[in-house]
């Protein structure tokens, strides 16, 4: 590698990239493509159940290049689970346009099951039994989308130890969930139909309960119970609690059933409705709400009832709960609390929060919020909203506001009619008015947290503050509180600050524990750090202790994110791995390695060699209950060659080199281990060579392949290849660029070229891309059709986005016309959002594109600047400032960079043929963004044409969209890259009443072919 690589440790960029790139198909996050060799490999293994091929001949003489009509067969490999005795695995399959599946594969051999229609499969705790759910066809699910019908799934009981006619179909089964003894599975049943059932005098219905079956596996004996609401099984054995709630709430309660034993009993009995049924691990403890109505303040409480040590039969003991009231008044509780804690007092108890045990069952955690004092009107009736109203509260519901038809100012309202229609947005609102309606249920049900010991009062914890969240810490000693509202001015245009503080469980004392930190504290598995990254380093606050020590000040590495080159005071660091057993280390990343670091702040060591390799190593947490690692090892991790694109796993003890299990010139990913920690399984894939399951042992070896998508593509199909380019942009940086073939390569002749980019995407070099035309950017589309596509890395310098993408366009372009394939007169750009706006850029500034498609791009940096994220509420000023804008300052203070950075204010130089792509309701980057630059284009006399897609967001959603803009995308490109006769709206334009009669006469009305031009 060159030298000057050195340098791009402190230029490339991750990115914090606020306008999301499209998603290029159903498989990958973007269209990446991966090299080959050859353009066909070695035969890649079978896949048991693989769609069949399209001829009836088991071998195809000629392959082809894929076409439209074949991209529903194509398969992406979905959720991938062992069976708890790793017996079997599960494996659900989706296509981009056709029914999926489920495959069942047996591990030791043997006939897989597939199951057509199928969405998902669970196996039961004792691996004996599986269930897979079905659901309705493509087109009768579109069928029912189209009259708002919901679907109903089926269930399909399979007996892994029998045959096929053994397996049991249930119809119509909401959800189920397997008793943790794995015996029995509960099966809950959909609603009746609304005209079937009694109403309440709205004509609604006035209880929650269906039907539930609770099904022996092995016999298939059903036990049914109606009108249940909610139900739950124990985490061990098989005790199933129920809640009832029936109609006119007659036997509303709670029930206890045990099937092994065949007993049931209440537990509870009562008119009122309850709900959010806890069972505390590992244990027979159970807790849930009652709902209580305030008719005095008119809003709801929830009373909270706790049973301990619950037994199988009604004799033994647990059977009367421990209730707490969900309303106290001012002297209506007195736990001992400390000066910043608070007893209960007005408050009330809700729901936001749930119910939570304590480890040890000797308290429980809960939401409260702080109770208004009514003030009723002159009939009595309370002004207090609840919490979760059935109809959101006036927004005007201040009674200073309230002003009648008439004039009337006493605060009475005569109607609806007389309430003005009006927002006030005020210049010192620190969250903007459209931020502050997005979370305006939010901040309805914003709580604060309580402790509840059941042998006393609770204690009010905090998190009720306008800015404040809390979270508890391990150990449940302590609590974290972060606290934004001291900082508020701040992330109007800057970065998010918050105070830390913890909290004792018990007293509810706070103590402040940092100021003005960037990114949230995470605890040590005891609880007893919190490690905070600031000012470049990582630091630790000791709760025992009370100190604070910089752990990393004396340690030779850099911890900060230096390739995020977003415009931040401060970078987030590369990450932490965790910690190992006891709080003995903290695990920390720097760019290439990961480092061992006392907590004591005496210093570290560094355990990996991968920066003198440029190979990444990360941790890889394959047991999700392990909080802590082993002090010793060994340790799983994550290896990625940084300019090879190699990756794999390894396996790392502390003191010895990582022994490499697996790594390779393909995309490895998503290792899992079964239950038993003795097989492992893990998908690999490359660009020209689809995803394939393999199975191994702990160590990855013993290795063959379980499954493949795509089986049939290298029989059928034609495909391309993709190689890596090393290229340096206009300022010496090293970068790389993935160029993918066209599927129908010779050598010899010359093709078009596609450029699609957005930040870095080489990272993506072996991915599969499944072929779509729901994508206008789908790069195995384009390769089937006869291009070359390029996917060069940006890099950026400060106040100049388009000047960046310029810096890496010509080089990348240079190093891909090198190879000698390429025609340099027919080459084109696309890209969505802010790939779109350096497309738009670029054809402003270099006549090197014969055409180009943009999909939602930012045209007029400084019209976009003073707009909104319609998405989020948020303000397109901050996002330019500190995030992927990167213009740092508002434009009054740097007006040239805004105007050389804005498409718009250069349309004169523009030569290009753009296509450009609007929703309407596109909440990222404002519509008008288009139509600016749509009105500039009619002005300046250029070659444009802008679809605009109706009550469409930043990205197409609509199924007929999607597939239009793509076809119109490769119509254009062939256009103007191929030669191919324009179609009439390219070329003319179409009228609205022309459009209007193309849209009664179908999707493919109005593209009709015009008379291509002479010459």
């Amino acid at each position: 590698m060159p030298s000057l690589r050195s340098l791009s440790r402190l230029l490339g960029p991750l990115g914090l990239a606020f306008l999301t790139a499209p998603v290029a198909s159903g498989a990958a996050a973007f269209a990446l493509a991966a090299p080959a060799a050859a353009q066909v490999a070695a035969a890649a293994p079978a896949s048991a159940a693989a769609a069949p091929a399209s001829h009836p001949d088991s071998v195809v003489p000629v392959r082809r290049v894929v076409t439209p009509g074949d991209y529903g067969r194509f398969e992406t490999l979905g959720a991938t689970a062992f069976s708890p005795d790793a017996r079997w695995v599960s494996v659900v399959v989706s296509r981009f346009d056709a029914d999926g599946e489920v495959r069942l594969l047996p591990v030791d051999g043997g006939d897989p099951r597939v199951f057509e229609k199928a969405i998902r499969a669970d196996f039961a705790p004792e691996g004996r039994w599986a269930a897979v759910v079905t659901g309705p066809g493509l087109e009768e699910r579109r069928r029912l989308q189209e009259n708002r019908t919901p679907a109903r799934n089926d269930l399909i009981l399979v007996n892994l130890e029998a045959g096929e006619e053994e397996n049991q179909h249930l119809r119509e089964v909401q959800s189920f969930a397997f008793s943790p003894d794995g015996r029995w599975i509960l099966i809950r049943r959909h609603a009746p139909a609304p005209v079937s059932v009694p109403a309440s005098a709205n004509g609604t219905r006035d209880n929650r309960g269906v039907d539930i079956l609770v099904r022996e596996l092995a016999t298939g004996t059903v036990t049914n119970f109606g009108n249940v609401s909610e139900s739950a099984w124990a985490d061990e054995g098989s005790l199933l609690a129920m809640v009832v709630d029936a109609h006119g709430q007659a036997g509303n309660g709670v029930r206890l059933f045990d099937p092994a034993a065949g007993t049931l009993r209440t537990l509870h009995a009562e008119e009122a409705r309850f709900h959010g049924l806890t069972w505390r691990e590992g244990s027979r403890d159970l807790a849930l709400f009652r709902v209580d109505p305030d008719p005095v303040r008119g809003d709801t409480v929830r009373a909270i009832l706790a049973w301990r040590n619950l037994g199988q039969d009604a004799g033994q003991a647990g059977a009367t709960p421990v209730v707490l009231a969900g309303a106290h008044g001012a002297h209506g509780a007195h736990g001992a609390h400390g000066a910043h804690g608070a007893a209960m007092g007005d408050w009330r108890t809700t729901e936001a929060r749930g119910l939570r045990w304590a480890k040890e069952g000797e308290r429980l955690y809960f939401a409260v919020q702080a109770r208004v004092p009514d003030e009723p009107d002159a009939s009595g009736a309370s002004d207090m909203p609840d919490a979760n109203p059935a109809s959101e509260p006036d927004a005007t519901d201040d009674p200073s506001n309230r002003v009648d038809v008439a004039g009337d100012t006493t605060g009475r309202r005569s109607g609806p009619d007389s309430v003005p229609g009006v927002e006030i947005w005020h210049a010192r609102d620190v969250d903007p008015v459209p931020q502050q309606r997005l979370r305006a249920n939010q901040e309805r049900d914003r709580s604060a947290m309580a402790s509840w010991p059941l042998a006393g009062e609770p204690v009010v914890l905090g998190g009720d503050g306008a800015g404040e969240s809390l979270a508890l810490l391990p150990g449940e000693r302590h609590a974290l509180i972060l606290d934004d509202e001291p900082w508020g001015p701040d992330r109007m245009f800057g970065p998010v600050y918050r105070d830390a503080w913890v909290v004792d469980m018990a007293t509810g004392i706070r103590t402040l524990v940092r100021e003005r930190v960037e990114f949230a504290p995470t605890a040590s598995p005891s609880g007893r750090y919190l490690l905070i990254f600031e000012a470049d380093h990582w630091h630790v606050h000791d709760l025992e202790r009370g100190e604070t020590r910089n752990l990393t000040s004396g340690v030779e590495a850099v911890f900060t994110n230096e390739q995020v080159d977003v415009l931040v005071p401060q970078k987030p660091p590369y990450g932490a791995g965790g910690w190992t057993e006891g709080d003995r280390h903290v695990l920390l990343y720097d760019r290439h390695d990961i480092w061992r670091v006392r907590p004591d702040g005496s210093g570290g060591e560094r355990l990996t060699r991968g920066a003198e390799d440029e190979i990444r190593h990360r941790l890889v947490r394959l047991d999700p209950d392990q909080d802590a690692w082993p002090a010793g090892g060994p340790w799983t991790v994550s290896l990625f060659g940084e300019w090879t694109k190699r990756s794999g796993w390894g396996e790392l003890r502390p003191g010895r080199e990582v022994e490499r299990l697996a790594f390779e010139d393909r995309a490895l990913s998503r290792l899992q281990r079964s239950e038993d920690g003795v097989r492992s399984l893990w998908i690999s894939q490359r660009y020209d060579d689809p995803p394939t399951l393999h199975l191994g042992d702990a160590r990855l070896g013993d290795t063959r392949g379980l499954d493949q998508a795509n089986a049939f593509m290298r029989q059928e199909f034609l495909w391309g290849r993709s190689e890596l380019l090393d290229f340096e942009n206009g300022w010496g940086v090293p970068l790389q660029a993935t160029l993918h073939y066209p599927a129908d390569f010779e050598p010899g002749r010359s093709y078009p070229m596609v450029v699609y980019h957005y930040e870095r995407l080489s990272q993506g070099l072996h991915t599969w891309v499944n072929p779509s035309d729901r994508s206008a950017y789908n790069i195995t589309a384009y390769t089937q059709n006869g291009y070359f596509v390029l996917q060069p890395d940006i890099v950026y310098r400060p106040r100049n986005p388009g000047l960046s993408a310029m810096a890496s366009f010509d080089p990348a372009l240079d190093a891909a016309l090198a190879t000698g394939h390429i025609d340099p007169a027919r080459i084109g750009i696309m890209g969505h959002s802010w790939g779109g706006y350096q497309t738009t850029f670029a054809v402003t500034q270099t006549d090197r594109f014969a055409a180009a498609v943009a999909g939602a791009p930012l045209t007029n940096l400084i019209s976009m600047y003073l707009s909104f994220y319609w998405n989020s509420g948020s303000t397109d000023a901050r996002i330019f400032e500190i995030s992927q804008g990167r213009m740092e300052v508002p434009w009054w203070e740097d007006y040239e960079s805004y105007v050389a950075n804005s498409p718009v204010h250069h349309i004169q130089r523009m030569n290009t043929p753009l296509l450009m792509a609007f929703g309407t309701d596109d909440g990222a980057v404002e519509f008008n963004q288009g139509v600016e630059f749509y009105n500039a284009a009619r002005r300046a006399g250029k070659d444009f044409v802008l679809l605009v897609y109706e009550g469409e967001n930043h990205s197409l959603a609509r199924r007929p969209n999607q597939v239009d803009y793509h076809r119109r995308s490769l119509e254009w490109f062939d256009h103007y890259l191929k030669g191919a006769p324009a179609p009439a709206w390219i070329t003319e334009g179409v009228p609205f009443l022309d459009q209007e009669e193309n849209r009664r006469r179908g999707p493919a009305a109005g593209r009709v072919r015009a008379v291509p031009p002479s010459g």
